[in-house]
């Protein structure tokens, strides 16, 4: 009953490598296409993190599912703007000629859209809203971080379930004590 708590290892390092490899997958063009799998570059990344987690510790402290999850989604939270930050410069979202690019495609979009939708006037709003979205990158960019925050830290949560379970103490039952 005296024994004296040990505190965790920090996390500051394994999150930032979970984070870390979920950016690089998620950037790069032929490993992203790990992400079509339900996201698994991201959950990959979040279990890598949980992976360095668990070699910090000390082998008489027990590692839980719940470090794991603290792990990976801390290590989605990290991504998520990295991500999108590089996508924003990647493509090109800061250049006028990307804003004529954008408009035009968008114009050919909803032009199909027309010849087959039922409602036209359904049709212009969305139009109306998705051209001044595609106007404002500030607010593209903010759109975008979003949908990083939403998608990168539920999958990194995920992932950090999956390699906490996978990393996680066993406890072995002790026989009872004979008397």
């Amino acid at each position: 009953m005296n024994e004296i708590a040990t505190a965790k290892p920090s996390k500051l390092i394994p999150v930032l490598i979970g984070g870390s490899a979920i950016t690089v997958i998620s950037i790069m063009p032929v490993l992203n296409a790990v992400n079509c799998a339900c996201c698994a570059g991201v959950m990959g990344g979040a279990v890598l993190g949980v992976w360095f987690y668990k070699k910090s510790f000390p082998a008489d402290m027990p590692f839980a599912v719940g470090d794991g999850v603290i792990v990976g989604t801390l290590s989605g939270l990290v991504a998520a703007p990295l991500v999108t930050i590089l996508q924003f410069f990647m493509l090109g979202f800061t250049s006028t000629d990307f804003s004529f690019q954008l408009q035009d495609r968008i114009d050919e979009a909803f032009s199909q859209a027309e010849s087959q939708a039922t409602d036209p006037a359904a049709v212009e709003a969305a139009r109306e809203l998705v051209m001044q979205l595609a106007s404002t990158p500030f607010l593209l960019f903010l759109v975008g971080l979003l949908f990083s925050l939403i998608i990168f830290v539920g999958f990194g949560a995920l992932g950090g379930v999956i390699g906490g379970n996978i990393f996680k103490t066993k406890i072995i039952p002790q026989p009872p004590a004979a008397n």
